[in-house]
């Protein structure tokens, strides 16, 4: 009975275990780890980083001074100027001779009672010592040196006391142009003269003007015979024939890349490069065809003397320049540049200024 009843005990627990483990929950398993995959790439590039390095800034340009116009007309009758090594501006003219002092407008008259050989003074040039050397029409040559006058003449060995042009050559020797019959040039060294006429190579004997070239030749401008040009040993002439415009030469000047600028009479002006020569007229832009003075600016333009006021010539363009914009007159018989760029005209009626305010 016991035995019977135990069965029917354990079966019934066998029963009940079986109950609960159907009704327990299942164990949840833990959650699997998905891999992490890199994100997909944008369309918008993204900037490479860059260093900015700063830029110095752009400096302004100077600004361009106004030119203006200072005239003297007390200083009459010009027929040619020089700058010594003060700054002072030699004046010859037809009532003596000059000594204008730009800083100030002041000036000094020298005639024949201060120790000028002859009044009327046609050329002027400052040597290497700072004296001046005035030309004069049938009275020689003088030097002055702020003290004393010393005047040579024919009796010293200069060709012809009717002194028209002058200048001063390189090795700082003075030239002498002269104008009669008989005349030529001559070179004085300040201790010997030497004398040179159409028998040595010379075109012709009335020599209206000089100058010289950067290789220290020595140019000569004659009347009615082209130009000349001395190199110490041989003489070299160029006329028409050439391509000169005019055989009547009044001036002659010379850039400092070495190109030959001639004035004629009535026939305008001739460049010369060394190969060939080029004429430029009134139908180019020259104001008058007489060209009486030519000089060359440190910015390379080139300047001529008329007896209608002055042109300039840059190389490309030309400008006049007259009374109507501050000239004192308009028959201009010298010019020079000064040590400043300035540009200085002398005139029947005075001398004028051109260029940046003192």
């Amino acid at each position: 009975m016991n035995r019977k009843l135990l069965q029917v005990t354990l079966a019934m627990l066998v029963v009940l275990i079986s109950l609960l483990t159907a009704c327990a929950p299942a164990a949840t398993p833990p959650p699997t780890a998905k891999p992490t995959s890199p994100p997909a790439p944008t369309d918008t590039p993204v900037p490479p980083t860059s260093i900015h390095t700063p830029m110095p800034p752009t400096p302004m340009p100077e600004p361009e001074l106004q030119h203006t116009w200072e005239s003297y007309p007390d200083v009459k009758y010009v027929n040619d100027m020089a700058f010594d090594h003060d700054g002072n501006l030699w004046v010859g003219t037809t009532r003596g001779a000059v000594k204008l002092d730009p800083t100030d407008g002041t000036y000094t008259r020298y005639t024949t009672d201060d120790g000028l050989a002859r009044n009327e003074v046609l050329s002027v040039a400052v040597a290497q010592d700072g004296a001046a050397w005035l030309g004069t029409k049938r009275g020689g040559v003088c030097r002055f040196d702020g003290k004393t006058w010393t005047t040579y003449t024919e009796a010293d060995g200069l060709m012809d006391d009717y002194v028209r042009s002058m200048a001063m050559a390189p090795d700082g020797a003075l030239w002498f142009g002269t104008f009669e019959d008989d005349g030529g040039v001559s070179r004085f060294d300040g201790a010997t003269w030497r004398t040179y006429t159409e028998a040595d190579g010379l075109a012709a004997k009335y020599v209206l003007d000089i100058t010289s070239s950067p290789d220290g030749a020595m140019w000569f401008g004659i009347l009615d015979s082209g130009v000349s040009r001395f190199d110490g040993k041989a003489w070299t002439t160029y006329t028409r024939d050439n391509g000169l415009a005019n055989n009547w030469t009044k001036a002659v000047a010379i850039a400092p890349d070495g190109t030959v600028w001639v004035g004629t009479l009535d026939y305008g002006v001739s460049r010369f490069d060394g190969q060939s020569w080029i004429t430029y007229t009134e139908d180019d832009g020259l104001v008058n065809n007489e060209v009486y003075s030519i000089a060359v600016a440190p910015t390379g333009a080139v300047w001529f003397a008329t007896d209608t006021g002055v042109s300039r010539f840059d190389g490309e363009s030309w400008a006049t320049y007259t009374t109507d914009d501050g000239l004192v007159h308009n028959k201009v018989r010298s010019i020079i540049v000064a040590p400043d760029g300035a540009v200085w005209f002398g005139t029947m009626l005075g001398v004028s200024r051109y260029g940046p305010p003192d």
